[in-house]
């Protein structure tokens, strides 16, 4: 196994000094006051839900935590399978099924952590999950922060998180343990990092290209830890909802996908690649076609950065987010926060800190389609496509992080400084 150490450093100008951007009155104001206002945002949000759900006696309302409640509480009545039944689904949470056709298709594993929060009812398990998901968060980006404060809480409450945290969903639960993963690689941790990255299984399509980071560095000790941590937590499961579970949840996997096919072109919120294509008029087999293009030159590009020695930790980081981001054809915008942590690791290489515009994009990236989602969720407007609004920044940070790569790969040898340990 190489010495991750060594290649996992920092370039001449360290992590510390390139967020020493954030250290003055104006970081300060930045990194508290928004993160302070993201975190009212969020509270008054699930706050008003769960009032209007004792007001109006319902059982769910309509985001997208009620399918994993609904099926958690499946789950907890002897019913695992049952989960596969839309409309068993929609009878369990009472939500609204209009223009929203939401199936359950997890790997058990996720269905038997969401056993417990399925035993409550659904407010209070929709605020558990909410706050587990944002102290997860606050933790994974700890080490990262160089004990910046403002840095701290500028990315763990990013505005770009927010559309996840107002839908319920999984993906900052996802980044978080990819986060705690990295640490832990980084500091040479590699059994632990394995079981991060087993944890990850949640969102299977957002892992793609993590194996190709850990093959290219030679980080076999996190391979292993990594499948065998995933085999027990199948097996596990599988004890507890049956072995048909595997087969209803194939089935529906082809069936979603179908249904995001059909209708991709129309579909405002989907973020990736493919869906932009689609809807300006590229046939959706060739868009999908293009699509897994982009999601092999992804895969190069991570297996060319994890590999060579000449490529910081950082921008390593950078580009295997970024590349997550881009890979997937299934990519909604409560993912789009996933720029936010790009942004992070860019500002640590110093790719973002070089020039004013630069820090406009990174200003970009961390915002995310914030304020965009809000005028979508509150029917400001009934014409605005989140893509649209998202697609230019990511299309701006691609070009500046492989620039950034290809500069780094240039170089013929670079000067490292070894960079702090995570603990």
């Amino acid at each position: 196994m190489r010495d991750l150490s060594s290649q996992f450093s920092a370039r001449a100008s360290s992590p510390e000094e390139n967020l020493s951007i954030f250290t003055g009155r104006r970081g300060w104001q930045v990194g508290l006051m928004v993160p302070l206002f993201v975190l009212a945002l969020i509270l008054f949000w699930v706050g008003t839900g769960w009032y209007a759900v004792v007001d109006q006696g319902k059982m769910a309302l309509s985001v997208d935590f009620k399918v994993f409640w609904a099926a958690g509480h499946l789950a907890h009545l002897g019913e695992p399978l049952a989960a596969f039944d839309i409309d068993r689904l929609s009878e369990i949470h009472e939500a609204s099924k209009e223009d929203d056709w939401m199936p359950w298709s997890y790997p058990p594993s996720f269905l038997v952590a969401l056993q417990p929060l399925g035993a409550l009812s659904f407010s209070p398990a929709w605020a558990i999950f909410t706050a587990i998901s944002i102290v997860a968060m606050f933790l994974a980006v700890r080490p990262f922060s160089c004990g910046i404060v403002p840095v701290w809480f500028a990315f763990a409450l990013s505005p770009a998180m927010l559309p996840n945290l107002y839908m319920g969903q999984t993906t900052t639960l996802w980044a978080a343990g990819l986060l705690a993963a990295l640490a832990a690689l980084k500091n040479d941790r590699f059994v632990l990092a394995g079981f991060f990255i087993g944890l990850l299984t949640l969102k299977p399509q957002l892992g793609l290209l993590i194996p190709l980071a850990l093959l290219a560095s030679g980080a076999w000790k996190t391979i292993i830890s990594a499948t065998v941590t995933t085999v027990v937590l199948s097996v596990l499961a599988t004890l507890v909802v049956g072995v048909e579970y595997w087969t209803e949840m194939r089935n529906m996997m082809g069936v979603h996908f179908e249904e995001i096919r059909s209708s991709i072109h129309l579909n405002t919120v989907m973020l990736s690649p493919y869906s932009l294509l689609a809807s300006i008029g590229v046939p959706e087999t060739l868009a999908l076609a293009m699509q897994w293009t982009l999601t092999v030159l992804s895969g190069i590009a991570v297996f060319v950065a994890w590999r060579s020695p000449r490529v910081g930790f950082d921008l390593r980081v950078a580009v295997l987010f970024l590349g997550i981001s881009m890979s997937t054809p299934y990519f909604w915008f409560y993912e789009s926060g996933l720029l936010a942590i790009v942004a992070l690791f860019l500002l640590r290489a110093g790719v973002l800190t070089t020039s004013p515009w630069r820090l406009v994009l990174a200003a970009a990236m961390w915002i995310g389609i914030g304020p965009a989602t809000h005028m979508v969720l509150f029917k400001m407007t009934e014409i605005l496509s989140l893509r649209l609004v998202f697609a230019p920044i990511l299309i701006l940070a691609c070009v500046v992080c492989l620039q950034a790569l290809i500069s780094a790969l240039r170089k013929p040898e670079e000067t490292y400084v070894q960079d702090e340990v995570y603990q």
